[in-house]
């Protein structure tokens, strides 16, 4: 397509929107041509729909000049679920769209536009004693409910709740062609209300955690739980990684604990710096019992290399867990089986200064963008069932050994984290670090005062590449175990690992829906 053409197109659809409020400022463009690890083709126009309606009048607008569109929630994922290849596509910006259109207490279901942040959500909930059961990432305070419904995303809940896709009730999507779609109950010509997620096909399921590939989901409803009265918090150490993984996978077939997360001792010093939760090990944790194994394994830790990391004995593998309840007895019985669960996996409790603090300001700034020295993140990440949790583990060692020569030669820093998600499912987070210059897209995101306090490094070609490499293995060994991901977009092997019969139903779904390849054309590598 000739820029020309291209020209025509853009003025057609600018003035079928233009009561929109839309942008082509070159630096704004750059910075929606980034996440939080890819960069891409810069998009051609940016818009910020307010409401529903808009959102329809963009689409068809966008459908009558033959571009094509993208949707961005908060911005902060790692996948290139929003990003484009192409020089002719609309940005969807849903920020805008922010307004929580009903609580019903009665019914138990709260129905928002999708641009609401988890932050707002959690807020305006607490004072009537209500939550959603999956209530937000750790991103929250920027991130978006439609951007965690594209992702599947987990967090706050999720130990006991599974995925933000298990607290959805229904869907009000836009299509490719401006129609509207409501999914459940909702779906109903006479006197719709998403109470009901099941009835016939689960068409609700069809559009989440489809990295915005299928359709624009406008608005959400979200299932209502009375906000738990009591909360008590719970940590504890391993001196065998075994004993760690035999811990997780057993609280979590009880479906006990709200947030279950594992660190490996690397992983949770690099995070104390990075975040500036404490100013040392010791003042965080507030060792109460095996203190001395606790700080002997963060030392062990530093001293290994990035790349060699052996299994070691005594290196603090910690448990952090929040556990809700009815009343104070609910939560009491909770916690004496899962201590009973610990101690026969030989934990020791240290003080839960980490759950507690998560808890205490859930959607902090989000720092973790950078690592301590100021060094850009990417985490890569699979799910696994518990029987291949520990098994996992020891391969990504082995992976990662044999690619000592890389890690060192780029100074590259990795540690890793288990989260629970229900009960049957763990997800293995692989954080990696290196050393690049920071884009106009994270500046935007952190203070200028937390980065005047980081190094500032120049830009690294080949570790960005390094990282790449590192990336693609990581995942390819998810792929040999059966694992599944999150946060698909364009950086995890989804239709390439699909037997046949499933990638063409996948297929036929989205020539249905979207025919002409209008919305985000690549993304689930459709």
């Amino acid at each position: 397509m000739d820029i020309a053409s291209l020209d025509v197109r853009k003025k057609i659809f600018i003035d079928n929107i233009s009561d929109i409020q839309y942008t082509y400022d070159e630096e704004i463009l750059t910075r929606f041509s980034k996440d939080i690890y890819y960069e891409f083709q810069k998009p051609l126009i940016i818009t910020q729909p307010k409401n529903t309606s808009e959102v329809c009048k963009i689409i068809k607008a966008v459908e009558q000049a033959k571009l094509t569109l993208t949707v961005r929630g908060g911005g902060l994922s790692y996948s290139g679920g929003y990003l484009t290849n192409r020089n002719d596509t609309v940005v969807i910006d849903m920020r805008d769209c922010n307004k929580i259109l009903e609580i019903n207490q009665e019914d138990m279901y709260v129905n928002v536009e999708t641009g609401v942040t988890w932050k707002q959500l959690n807020e305006t909930l607490e004072p009537l004693g209500l939550r959603t059961p999956f209530w937000g990432t750790g991103s929250g305070l920027y991130a978006t409910v439609g951007g965690g419904l594209s992702q599947n995303a987990i967090n706050y809940g999720s130990g006991r709740y599974g995925t933000v896709a298990e607290s959805v009730t229904a869907l009000k999507l836009i299509l490719a062609n401006g129609t509207e779609l409501r999914t459940g109950s909702w779906g109903t010509d006479d006197n719709p209300s998403p109470f009901n997620r099941y009835y016939g096909p689960d068409l609700t399921g069809l559009f989440l955690a489809d990295s915005g590939a299928l359709a624009v989901k406008a608005e959400a409803s979200l299932q209502l739980i009375p906000r738990p009265k009591e909360t008590k918090f719970l940590a504890l150490t391993f001196s065998e990684r075994s004993d760690f993984v035999s811990a997780i996978s057993n609280i979590g077939r009880q479906g006990l604990v709200s947030e279950c997360f594992g660190f490996d001792p690397f992983f949770l010093s690099e995070r104390i710096v990075s975040t500036g939760f404490a100013d040392d090990v010791k003042k965080l944790l507030g060792v109460a019992k095996s203190q001395s194994s606790v700080l002997k394994g963060f030392s062990e830790a530093f001293k290994v290399a990035a790349a060699g990391r052996r299994y070691l004995k005594d290196v603090g593998y910690t448990l952090h867990m929040t556990i809700d309840g009815r009343d104070i007895d609910d939560v009491n019985s909770s916690l004496r089986i899962i201590k009973d669960i610990c101690k026969k996996d030989k934990g020791k409790e240290i003080e839960a200064s980490i759950p507690r603090l998560m808890r205490g300001t859930p959607f902090p700034p989000p720092q973790m963008l950078l690592g301590p020295r100021g060094d850009r993140w990417v985490p890569m990440h699979g799910i696994v069932p518990h029987s291949l949790h520990g098994k996992l583990l020891n391969e990504i060692d082995s992976y990662m050994n044999s690619q000592k020569e890389i890690i060192e030669k780029y100074n590259l820093v990795w540690g890793q984290v288990s989260n629970l998600i229900g009960n049957s499912r763990i997800l293995i987070e692989v954080n990696l670090y290196w050393k690049d210059r920071l884009t106009n897209m994270l500046e935007s995101y952190l203070d200028e005062s937390f980065l005047k306090n980081k190094d500032r490094h120049n830009h690294n070609p080949e570790a960005y590449d390094s990282i790449d490499h590192l990336r693609k293995g990581l995942s390819n060994l998810f792929r040999r175990n059966g694992g599944t991901h999150m946060q698909i977009g364009r950086s995890y092997p989804f239709m390439e690992s699909r037997m046949k019969s499933v990638s063409g139903l996948i297929k036929s779904l989205k020539n249905e829906v979207d025919p002409d390849n209008i919305i985000n054309p690549g993304s689930l590598s459709l």
